[in-house]
C-alpha cells in the first residue's frame, strides 16, 4: 500500500480548573500546557520546555492533574517524533492518574492516545478497543471536536486494514462535524486521511483538493509539522498521473520537514513511497536505497505497518532485479510482521468492537425515546406550574413597568431642571450685555462729555485754587471712565468673539496680574477654538472670571494657576490657588452665589464640577467638559 497513514489525534489541553485547585498554580499550567500547544508541531525542543515547567510547578506544589496533563503531554511527543513504546508508558500512567481523579475529558483523550499509539504499533484491536472508549466519553460529555478527532482516528485504523467503505463512513462523519467548528489543528488529519482514501480509490482530483484545504489549514494554524503528510500524499497522487518528477519533489519537501522534527514514522513512509518512483524509473539503487532507509526507521520507531510495506516493496524489488531467493525471504518476514498486526481471532473481535458500539448507540437512542415520553408526562405538571409563574411573572412585568415610568418621569424632571438652568443663565447674559452696553454707551458717554465741558474750563481765569480743583476732578473722570469701561468689557468680552477664548483669558489675565492684587500664571494645551460653540466658550470664561473674583475676594492668595487642556473626548480646566482655602461642605450649606453660579455654568456644558479645598490649604477646581 503506496498511501502514507499519519494520525494527527487531539491536542491535549488542560481541563477546567476543580474547586479545589490553587487557582494560581492552575493558571501557570495552563498557561504552560497552551505554550505547548504552539510549538509541539512547530518546534519540539522548546515545546519540551514547557512540558517541564509544567512537571516541575506540578511536582513542587503537588498538584496532581497537572503532573497528570505533563505525563499526556510527554505520550503526545513522543508519538510525534516516533516513539512508540514511550509514548504508550506515558499514556498509560496518566490514564491512571486521570481515573483518580475523575477527569472525564482527560480520561477521554488518555484512551484516544493509546488507541492510536497501539495502531501504529500494528495491535489492532487494542487500538480499536480504546479510540472506541474515548469516543464513547465524548460523546456522552456532547464534545463535538473531540468526537471528530476519535472518528478520523477510527477511519484511518480501518484504512490500515484496507476496510475503506467503514474508513471512508467514519472519515466523513468526522468532516461533518469539523465543517461547523472553528478551525483547529485536529481537523488538519481529517482532510489528510480524506484524501487518502480519494486517493485509494483512484479519485485523484478529490484527492488533490482537500490536501490543498489542509496545507491552506497548515498555514492558518502555523502547523509546518503537518504539512509534510500532505506533501507526501500529494507526491502519491502525482506519482499516478507519472508526473514522477514532481513527485519527488514533494517527497523531499515532507523530508525536509520531517526530518528537522525526527518524525522517523513518517519519514519511513516517504522514503518508501519514494523508493517505488525510483523502481518505476529503473533507478533500482536509489530504490535500494530509499526502501532500506524506510525499513531502518520504521523498525526504530516500532511502526509496523511501515515495516511490513517497506519489506514487501523490497521483495517486489528483488524479484524484479532476479534475486529470487532474497525476495523470497523478504516476503516471508513481510508476512510475519503481517501475522503479527492481525489474524482470524484479531478478524472478529474488530468486528465485536465495531457491533458493540453500534449496540451501544443504539440503547442510547432507545433510553432516549423513553426519555420523550417521561418528559411528555412531566409537561402537564410543568404548564401548572406556568400557569401559577405566569401571575407571579404578570405582577413582576406590571412593577417593572411602574419602575420604568417613575425612571421616565425623573428623566423629564432632569431635563426641565437643565431647561431651568439654562433659561438662567442665558437671561443673566442677555442682562449683563444690556448693562454693558447702558454703562458703555450711557453712562461712559454722559462722563466723557462732561470731561469735555470741564476740559473747556481750563483756559478760562481761575484762582490757583480752582484750578487745582477743576485738574482734580477731570481725573476723578479719567478714573470712571476707565472703570466703567473695564466693567463693560468683563460683562461682553468682545475680544472672545473676535479672536476666540485663549486670546479673551490671555487678556483677563494680563488686566488682573496688572493690577498686582493677584499673579495668575496660564497654560494652554491642545485646545482648538473650533471645537466649542461661542456660547460654550463664553460659559467657560465665566467660570474662569468667578473663579479668579472668588479667589480676589476670599482667599487672600497671591499665586494662581489655570490650566486649559483638551484631547479627542473631553476639555478640562484646572484653577488652583495658595488661599486660606474654605470648607467644601459649609460652602455647599449657605449655598454661595459664587458657588451655584459655577455648578450652574458647568450644567449647562453637561460637565463635571471637582472642588478640593479645606482651611489653610489653598482650593482647586477641576471642571471636565465632554466633547460631543
Amino acid at each position: 500500500m503506496r498511501y502514507t497513514f499519519v494520525i494527527l489525534f487531539f491536542i491535549f489541553g488542560c481541563a477546567k480548573q476543580s474547586d479545589t485547585d490553587n487557582e494560581q498554580i492552575t493558571a501557570k499550567v495552563r498557561y504552560y500546557n497552551t505554550k505547548y500547544n504552539e510549538y509541539q508541531r512547530v518546534n519540539i525542543n522548546i515545546a519540551q520546555t514547557y512540558i517541564d515547567s509544567i512537571q516541575t510547578l506540578s511536582k513542587k506544589e503537588n498538584y496532581v492533574k497537572g503532573i497528570g496533563i505533563a505525563t499526556l503531554d510527554k505520550g503526545l511527543l513522543e508519538n510525534i517524533k516516533g516513539n512508540f513504546n514511550l509514548a504508550i508508558n506515558k499514556n498509560e500512567k496518566a490514564l491512571s492518574i486521570f481515573n483518580e481523579l475523575k477527569e472525564d475529558t482527560l480520561i477521554a483523550k488518555s484512551l484516544a492516545a493509546l488507541g492510536v499509539n497501539y495502531w501504529q504499533k500494528g495491535e489492532i484491536v487494542k487500538s480499536l478497543d480504546f479510540l472506541f472508549k474515548a469516543l464513547k466519553i465524548n460523546e456522552t460529555l456532547d464534545l463535538k471536536s473531540a468526537q471528530a478527532a476519535n472518528y478520523n482516528q477510527i477511519s484511518m485504523v480501518y484504512q490500515s486494514q484496507n476496510k475503506i467503505p467503514l474508513a471512508e463512513e467514519f472519515a466523513n462523519k468526522s468532516m461533518k462535524i469539523i465543517q461547523n467548528l472553528t478551525p483547529e489543528l485536529s481537523h488538519i488529519s481529517t482532510f489528510h486521511n480524506l484524501a487518502n482514501i480519494y486517493g485509494m480509490q483512484g479519485k485523484y482530483k478529490e484527492a488533490l483538493r482537500l490536501d490543498s484545504i489542509g496545507l491552506i489549514y497548515c498555514e492558518q494554524l502555523n502547523a509546518e509539522f503537518n504539512k509534510s503528510m500532505f506533501y507526501d500524499n500529494m507526491a502519491n497522487c502525482l506519482y499516478y498521473a507519472n508526473d514522477w518528477t514532481n513527485a519527488i519533489d514533494y517527497h523531499l519537501k515532507a523530508i525536509s520537514i520531517d526530518s528537522s522534527f525526527g518524525n522517523n514514522k513518517q519519514l519511513g513512509d516517504t522514503y518508501c513511497n519514494m523508493g517505488a518512483i525510483y523502481e518505476e524509473q529503473k533507478n533500482y539503487d536509489k530504490a535500494l536505497e530509499c526502501y532500506n532507509k524506510s525499513i531502518e526507521l520504521c523498525r526504530v520507531s516500532g511502526y509496523k505497518i511501515g515495516i511490513k510495506n517497506g519489506l514487501q516493496q523490497l521483495s517486489k524489488l528483488f524479484y524484479k532485479t532476479n534475486n529470487t531467493t532474497a525476495a523470497y525471504h523478504l516476503l516471508q518476514e513481510s508476512m510475519i510482521v503481517k501475522d503479527s498486526m492481525i489474524n482470524e481471532s484479531s478478524e472478529q473481535k474488530i468486528a465485536e468492537l465495531q457491533t458493540l458500539f453500534d449496540t451501544e448507540k443504539k440503547k442510547q437512542q432507545i433510553a432516549q425515546q423513553e426519555l420523550k415520553i417521561s418528559r411528555r408526562n412531566i409537561l402537564l405538571v410543568v404548564l401548572l406550574a406556568a400557569l401559577i409563574m405566569s401571575v407571579f411573572i404578570f405582577r413582576l412585568v406590571y412593577l417593572r413597568y411602574k419602575l420604568k415610568q417613575e425612571q421616565k418621569l425623573q428623566q423629564e424632571l432632569i431635563k426641565e431642571e437643565t431647561k431651568r438652568s439654562k433659561a438662567i443663565i442665558e437671561t443673566e447674559e442677555n442682562e449683563r450685555q444690556r448693562l454693558a452696553r447702558e454703562l458703555h454707551d450711557g453712562v461712559g458717554q454722559l462722563l466723557s462729555a462732561t470731561k469735555l465741558n470741564l476740559s473747556s474750563l481750563e483756559n478760562n481765569k481761575c484762582t490757583p485754587e480752582e484750578k487745582l480743583r477743576l485738574v482734580n476732578s477731570m481725573d476723578i473722570l479719567d478714573e470712571s471712565i476707565r472703570e466703567i469701561r473695564n466693567i463693560s468689557h468683563n460683562m461682553v468680552p468682545d475680544i472672545l468673539l473676535k479672536f476666540g477664548l485663549k486670546r479673551a483669558i490671555e487678556d483677563f489675565i494680563l488686566r488682573i496680574n496688572q493690577t498686582k492684587k493677584l499673579e495668575i500664571h496660564f497654560e494652554c494645551n491642545g485646545f482648538e477654538e473650533n471645537s466649542l460653540e461661542d456660547t460654550d466658550k463664553l460659559m467657560l470664561y465665566r467660570l474662569i472670571q468667578e473663579s479668579v473674583n472668588n479667589t480676589i475676594k476670599y482667599a487672600q492668595a497671591t499665586n494662581m494657576t489655570i490650566q486649559l487642556s483638551a484631547d479627542m473626548n473631553e476639555i478640562s480646566l484646572l484653577m488652583e490657588d495658595n488661599g486660606k482655602g474654605f470648607d467644601i461642605e459649609e460652602a455647599k450649606r449657605k449655598g454661595g452665589i459664587g458657588f451655584k453660579n459655577m455648578q450652574l455654568r458647568t450644567e449647562y456644558l453637561k460637565g463635571k464640577l471637582e472642588i478640593d479645598s479645606s482651611p489653610k490649604n489653598g482650593t482647586t477646581i477641576i471642571i471636565e467638559i465632554p466633547l460631543s
